[in-house]
């Protein structure tokens, strides 16, 4: 149910949504159906398991008609450039490496194939004292200008305010995870709508605050950085 409220809900309000996986085979399949009921408009994810369930997983992954494809290595184990690489083939979609959090694993994730990189550190849960993704982010955006290969990154980001700060850092867009738990659970199609309206109005007060008319015009002169 969660599933089918939270992909439904975001592609009717214009955003993607991610979706996960886990050792219940189901988690997949399910969210794959949800994927599929809203037309691709959203991005599933499949861990780093050994390559025989990689390519079950991807099975339901095409049947979903999914615009593309992420993995999640940030939490859940590593996979050389290579084995990257011949996953990224399988796909036949655009492919998302998430959990970068180091301008050598961007380089390795663009190696591999990736069409884009999630700089992400599982919300700090997974490695005491991490870096925050805020931290890491310019440099890595930095390192992959004019790579072609698309900056994304999540953590701790709950504002308009920061999706602002994340553009004038370098990333080309945002996810965020965690509060949409409560809108799908509070308030089903509606709380998400609400959230993302929230989101939205947000990022447009901010940046007639800092004079950017639109998104492509927010740099990092917009932003404190010490």
């Amino acid at each position: 149910a969660y599933n089918n409220i939270l992909v439904k809900a975001c592609a009717d309000n214009g955003i993607a949504a991610f979706t996960g996986d886990g050792l219940n085979g189901e988690v997949m399949k399910v969210a794959c159906k949800a994927i599929a009921a809203s037309g691709g408009t959203a991005i599933p994810t499949v861990k780093p398991w050994n390559l025989e369930t990689i390519q079950e997983k991807l099975g339901y992954c095409k049947k979903s008609g999914c615009f593309a494809v992420a993995m999640d290595i940030d939490a859940a184990g590593s996979k050389t450039v290579e084995q990257l690489a011949e996953i990224a083939g399988m796909v036949g979609k655009p492919f998302i490496v998430k959990g970068i959090m180091t301008v050598s694993g961007a380089l390795k994730a663009k190696e591999a194939g990736a069409s884009a990189i999630v700089v992400s550190n599982h919300g700090g849960r997974v490695l005491d004292q991490c870096a925050a993704t805020a931290e890491v982010l310019a440099d890595i955006a930095d390192a992959m200008k004019g790579s072609g290969v698309k900056i994304f990154v999540d953590g701790g980001i709950r504002s308009g305010v920061d999706v602002f700060k994340a553009l004038a850092l370098g990333a080309d867009a945002v996810l965020i995870c965690r509060p949409f738990v409560p809108m799908v659970y509070g308030g089903a199609e509606e709380g998400v709508k609400l959230y993302i309206e929230k989101i939205g109005a947000e990022l447009s007060d901010t940046m007639a605050m800092c004079g950017t008319e639109n998104l492509a015009s927010i740099n990092r002169d917009m932003v404190l950085v010490k």
